[in-house]
């Protein structure tokens, strides 16, 4: 009977699986924000990997198991058959040993990639020191590396086995060698080798109801696994339908980093904008106080013309105030001089009133000189009747002389008392005149002193304005740099902040992509894994199939 050859394909099938699961392992995990779930599926995935690996090594432990009693009846039937079929059985037992070689092989493979997946697991747990998980996991999983160890050293026992059989095959060439002699030296003895061996085909006859049985059994097992094979691909198409969502998950994640990117530019275009306000506020703000320099030096150029002008009314003022005292001297003499006229004039007052007294008196007396001379000249007429009349023309001579001599002088003191009068009337012309001098310098010097006054006032308010024209536009100037400075610190602000959220949404971004690629990759090695134990299946069908019908041929 012959061995199937598929069986070593399903066991470098098993190696390279245990190889792919060591691969996957070395995939990058996720972010932080998904770490502890990413962990817990990978120790629930490496669980069920271990655990479909075992299963496949029990599997192939179990074809073993079943090629030995078929490798021993082989032999057993070596020993009995005829030397003609010793060819053929030499060919099956080289098969047989190949596949058995084979086997080992792939049994060492596993158990280096089952100890390598055990390191990696063990220190896994050893750099994982997460916080939540730390206790639980390591409880259960030096509780599963316990169990894992234990099925490896039951593995190696079995593989120890093995070994020692496929040593013992090797002994057995020699013994077939001796064999084929001793067949050709035992040809008389093959008639009642060929009625056990139709015993022994009764017997088989029997094994292979038993086989069909066991087959009936397999296609149950089988039918199972069909169901399975289906509920896998409805997963799969479930998983299909999850990534499709990922990927239009990610092209609006996509989609939503260029409208990112775009608010990015147009911000950026804002802080140039604002920079070159800044920068013309800055140009606006020298030019202003270039300006308000240029103020502050007119300013200070007209203050000291204000000065000078000062300076200049301080001599003014000094010379009026010279002019003012000489004016005021003059007043005082010409008040003198007044006085004495006024003196004078009561004098002369006085003298005229006496004059007109005497004028009075001398009119009285002419009157009574009159009324005496025309008493006298009516006595004289009287008496000329009586007297010559020479000497009535001496006496009328005489009177008209000293009337005449009266007369003159009343003239002459009329005179005098018109020249007085005339003089009186310039002096207080003079007087008046002085006077509206005096009140006009007077009103001059009140007026120049207002004046003075008023400059001076406006000079103080004028420096007092400058002042605080200029402190407000230093105030201005430095509450705008301030304001400046803030805005500048606060555009720093929003830069740094749209900086780090730029920053926090690419991380986001790169972190969701690694996350799907990932998702992405352990879909597809699950599509592989579905794929690698379908044909695994199928394989080992075939070879359940080839076996049969080997046996039943």
């Amino acid at each position: 009977m012959e061995k199937p050859i598929n069986d070593g394909s399903h066991s470098e099938e098993l190696f390279s699986h245990l190889k792919t699961m060591s691969e996957k392992e070395d995939l990058p995990r996720c972010t932080s924000e998904s770490h502890l779930s990413c962990l817990k599926q990978d120790i629930l995935n490496e669980k069920t990997e271990l655990e479909a690996t075992l299963k496949e090594a029990e599997l192939v432990t179990h074809s073993v198991e079943l090629l030995l009693p078929l490798f021993k009846d082989t032999i057993e039937e070596i020993n009995f058959e005829n030397a003609n079929l010793s060819a053929l059985n030499l060919k099956k037992i080289s098969e047989q040993k190949e596949i058995l070689t084979k086997e080992l092989d792939t049994f060492k493979n596993v158990k280096l990639a089952l100890e390598h997946l055990l390191r990696k697991r063990d220190y896994k747990q050893t750099g994982n020191n997460l916080p939540s998980m730390s206790l639980e996991n390591l409880t259960d999983n030096e509780s599963e590396n316990a169990n894992l160890k234990k099925k490896v050293f039951e593995k190696e026992a079995h593989i120890q086995e093995l070994s020692c059989l496929f040593q013992n095959e090797k002994s057995l060439e020699t013994k077939i060698a001796k064999w084929n002699l001793q067949l050709r030296m035992n040809k008389n003895e093959a008639v009642v080798m060929k009625e056990e061996n139709r015993q022994k085909t009764v017997a088989l006859k029997k094994a292979s109801k038993v086989y069909k049985q066991r087959l009936d059994h397999f296609t149950g097992a089988i039918e199972k696994l069909t169901s399975q094979i289906r509920d896998q691909e409805v997963k799969l198409s479930e998983t299909i339908s999850a990534s499709n969502a990922w990927k239009s998950h990610y092209e609006k994640i996509v989609i939503e980093k260029t409208e990112l990117e775009v608010q990015i530019e147009t911000m950026k275009k804002q802080i140039i904008n604002l920079l070159e306000d800044l920068k013309k506020m800055e140009d606006h703000g020298k030019n202003s106080c270039e300006e308000i320099l240029r103020k502050i030096h007119s300013i200070e150029y007209e203050n000291e013309t204000l000065n000078l002008q000062n300076t200049k009314l301080k001599t003014t003022l000094a010379s009026l105030k010279d002019e003012v005292v000489s004016v005021e001297n003059e007043l005082l003499e010409l008040q003198e001089v007044e006085k004495n006229q006024k003196t004078l004039i009561e004098m002369y007052k006085t003298q005229v009133q006496k004059l007109q007294e005497t004028a009075e008196i001398v009119k009285n007396r002419c009157e009574n000189l009159l009324r005496k001379n025309n008493q006298i000249t009516k006595t004289k007429n009287k008496n000329v009747e009586k007297v010559d009349g020479n000497h009535n023309l001496l006496m009328k001579l005489s009177l008209e002389e000293e009337n005449y001599l009266i007369q003159l002088k009343c003239e002459n003191l009329q005179q005098k008392l018109e020249q007085m009068d005339a003089e009186n009337k310039e002096l207080e012309k003079k007087l008046a005149n002085q006077e509206e001098c005096l009140k006009h310098s007077h009103l001059k010097f009140k007026e120049k002193s207002a004046e003075y006054t008023a400059l001076a006032r406006q000079l103080e308010a004028a420096l007092e304005e400058g002042r605080q024209k200029v402190a407000e536009e230093i105030e201005k100037m430095s509450s705008r740099e301030r304001a400046l400075q803030i805005k500048i610190v606060d555009l720093e602000n929003e830069l740094r902040k749209k900086n780090e959220e730029q920053n926090q949404l690419v991380c986001k971004m790169n972190s969701r992509a690694q996350h799907q690629e990932v998702c992405l990759k352990e879909i597809q090695n699950s599509l592989e894994k579905s794929e690698n134990q379908n044909e695994s299946i199928k394989n080992y069908l075939q070879f359940l199939k080839t076996s049969y019908v080997t046996m039943f041929e």
